[in-house]
């Protein structure tokens, strides 16, 4: 039988620790309940959870499974009763990055002030993701807050394992790229130069294309040292123009555009809006105000852009169904679905089986496209180096032409 590692409320607000046996973390806090403990965390002996991070250049924040850790946290806490800054200070004292805990301090000290959560979480800058404070946001007008925390939990918990699983599956194809440009590169810069002797000889006939492989690799070879500043100043440089509206906005429109990343990208936008949707309007949002919120969230500016108008012509009294239809950005059946919730009185449950659909779809994309991208680059890189080896043998059998 497992063992788990557990931190739990008593009755008086203090946290306690231990280790308990249990068949997994569901029995496990039944335990703790059952012995009048709140639980707060649950983990495996054998996990450590332990992680590099890097966040050089970076502003102080939760990753997106501390997010999801602390949301889960926090929401039992306020379920116990626990006044809000208790709440907070008793988070604090659980996160495990430096980084978060730092933003939940700032925080907790903006909420002794006076100021509101989801007030206090925005003027972190960067700390939380917009679309996080909205959720906050939306909860303490509704006074659902602990509710809104937990599915914002679970969604974060379920958007973090996809993500794991999407890194995870292209630390192979990395690697293959990497080696695959270290030995190009070696080529280029150590094998081809002990050829150069011979290769002056051929004089005007070498070939132009063992001509150009010999130029990139002197260049390489001299000047080695400023590709990385080069790359980076490039990546800044792209950051930066696409920080423009206009820019932003063509940049998402091709995305859509493509035939494989553009279905990929709208199931994955229509998923996360209609699952933040749902919980506003579960929760008791108003329409308007859950949709404003629900937009908040969606990171594309096409489809952004069509929420925004859907949700003015939804406070004109159009609905939800005709305007998303008429903004040619939802595929029929989602408008479909959203039309029967409608009728039916249930739209915040037809939208969560939206989402439900969405992320299944996008789920099975994601992994034909990792099924299909260590083929594609080992074709590719195996076109690169015959393209390379054809151009040095070019070369030689130029020589031995001349030589003749």
């Amino acid at each position: 039988m497992p063992r788990f590692r557990y931190r739990a409320l008593t009755v008086s607000g203090e946290i306690v620790s231990g280790e308990i046996d249990g068949f997994d973390r569901a029995a496990v806090v039944a335990r703790l309940n059952d012995d009048a403990l709140l639980p707060i965390d649950a983990v495996e002996s054998g996990t450590t959870g332990a992680r590099l991070s890097f966040r050089l250049g970076r502003a102080p924040g939760l990753g997106l499974r501390d997010l999801a850790r602390f949301s889960q946290q926090f929401a039992r806490l306020l379920r116990a009763g626990l006044p809000l800054d208790r709440a907070l200070e008793i988070c604090l004292g659980l996160a495990a990055d430096r980084g978060g805990a730092d933003a939940i301090r700032a925080v907790l000290a903006r909420v002794r002030d006076g100021a509101g959560l989801a007030e206090a979480m925005a003027a972190q800058g960067r700390a939380f993701p917009r679309a996080y404070v909205s959720l906050v946001r939306a909860g303490e007008e509704s006074a659902a807050l602990p509710a809104v925390l937990s599915r914002t939990a679970d969604f974060l918990g379920r958007a973090e394992a996809n993500r794991q699983r999407i890194v995870s599956a292209l630390i192979y194809p990395a690697l293959l790229v990497a080696v695959a440009a270290l030995s190009v590169g070696l080529v280029l810069t150590v094998v081809l130069p002990q050829f150069a002797p011979l290769f002056a000889e051929a004089g005007a006939r070498l070939p132009h294309s063992a001509r150009l492989l010999l130029a990139t690799g002197d260049t390489l070879a001299a000047a080695w040292w400023a590709i990385p500043p080069v790359i980076a100043a490039a990546i800044l440089a792209g950051r930066q123009a696409l920080r423009a509206p206009r820019i932003a906005t063509a940049r998402d429109r091709l995305l859509l555009a493509l035939p494989l990343a553009g279905p990929l990208i709208r199931r994955i936008e229509i998923g996360r809006f209609t699952r933040t949707l749902s919980v506003l309007l579960a929760n008791g949002v108003p329409g308007p105000r859950a949709l404003g919120l629900a937009g908040a969230v969606i990171k594309n500016r096409v489809i952004a852009g069509a929420v925004e108008t859907v949700a003015a012509r939804f406070r004109e009294g159009e609905g939800l169904s005709v305007p998303l239809a008429r903004s040619g950005e939802f595929p029929p059946l989602v408008i479909q679905l959203i039309r029967t919730g409608e009728e039916s009185g249930r739209l915040d449950e037809m939208l969560n089986e939206v989402a439900e659909t969405c992320e299944e779809e996008a789920g099975r994309t994601i992994e034909r496209l990792i099924a299909l991208l260590v083929p594609a680059i080992t074709v590719a890189l195996g076109v690169l180096v015959a393209a390379v080896i054809a151009t040095v043998m070019n070369a030689m059998i130029s020589i031995n032409d001349l030589a003749i």
